[in-house]
């Protein structure tokens, strides 16, 4: 059985709120001061103010009309607040400085604003072994990601190996750490997070902000696997089995996991395993591969089609139709794969 416990990660806006509190303070004591003056001088409001500024700036210009008794009290009263408030200010930016919060949130603004900029791209949450992983694939793809990670050790080996890498400092079982990850915008996001729980939860908040995502989840538990299904998962990843299921393979069939090693880019042969959707409005809907000639145009072989409906044509024939909406798994060299990229979106070489 499955229990989460929320956690609560970096309040980014605390600095910022600081501020806030500290501007709201000097200018409602500017404003408390100028009626307050008004009130016991009779002067008028802009002389008034004028009085409330030098004062608090200490710019020593003087009084510009004699002050009564209560009216100098009244002064003093403002100084007091004033350098109270100038006091906490400066406390304030000091620590933000020492404690490295200024650069923190310059770092986190410039992450919101590259991520805004991304569209359809993919979250991988945790930086543990699986997400690391998984992040070094994606990045050798020049897949556009981002990254969630509460632990800032894992963040700064991750930004020594991939330099520019976008990433949010934050825990991403709380829905805000994910909208600032763009998940609303996303195609994909893989949870790899070493907790059940955890991986539960995000999985849900992500299927609710945006119910088009395609979530691939790890599971560290196989009776797990079905609560994770349905929270939303699309593809549900147990490492343990898979791999064991590895292993038995290298045993019996090595020169079959070889082969498949080498397409899904762990080899050093430029040969790779590819999925190419066939977009609507494509020249290549209605055509049979035969018409298509696609090994003769680009070189890459045609080794399956899976329909939108979700059903595969394993080895398809030369008489099987193309239509839109179909991914055509391919092998070839990334170069071939590229140009037949080209070719269904109707671009010729």
């Amino acid at each position: 059985m499955i229990h989460h416990h929320f956690k609560s990660g970096i309040n980014t806006k605390e600095p910022v709120g600081k501020f806030i509190l500290i501007t709201s303070i000097l200018i409602g004591l500017v404003l408390v001061s100028t009626v307050g003056i008004k009130l016991i001088e009779g002067w008028s409001w802009l002389d008034s103010l004028w009085h409330v500024i030098i004062t608090i700036s200490t710019v020593g210009y003087g009084e510009i009309h004699p002050l009564s008794p209560t009216g100098r009290v009244f002064t003093m009263l403002i100084i007091v607040v004033a350098f109270v408030v100038f006091a906490y200010g400066a406390s304030t930016v000091a620590t933000m400085i020492f404690e490295g919060e200024l650069r923190k949130i310059f770092t986190v603004k410039r992450m919101e604003k590259m991520v805004s900029k991304l569209r359809n791209h993919t979250i991988v949450c945790g930086l543990g072994r699986t997400g690391q992983a998984a992040v070094k694939e994606l990045w050798k793809e020049k897949v556009p990601f981002v990254v969630i990670e509460k632990d800032e050790e894992r963040i700064e080996e991750a930004k020594e190996k991939y330099p520019n890498i976008i990433y949010i400092h934050g825990d991403a079982t709380e829905d805000d750490v994910l909208v600032k990850a763009g998940v609303k915008s996303a195609a994909n996001m893989i949870v790899a997070t070493a907790n059940d729980a955890d991986n539960l939860f995000i999985t849900l908040s992500a299927k609710n902000l945006n119910p088009r995502i395609r979530i691939v989840t790890r599971a560290n538990r196989e009776e797990n696997v079905l609560k994770l299904k349905r929270a939303g998962a699309t593809e549900v990843i147990l490492p343990n089995i898979i791999g064991g299921l590895r292993m038995a393979s290298l045993a019996i069939r090595p020169s079959v996991v070889s082969f498949l090693d080498i397409v899904t880019h762990h080899g050093e042969i430029d040969l790779r395993l590819e999925e190419i959707k066939v977009p609507k409005g494509s020249p290549f809907h209605g055509k049979l591969l035969k018409d298509l000639d696609i090994p003769k145009r680009t070189g890459v072989i045609v080794i399956g089609i899976q329909r939108e409906d979700g059903s595969f044509i394993l080895n398809p024939t030369s008489t099987t139709m193309v239509l839109e909406g179909d991914s055509l798994i391919i092998i070839g060299t990334k170069e071939q794969a590229e140009k037949l990229k080209k070719l269904v979106k109707g671009v010729e070489n």
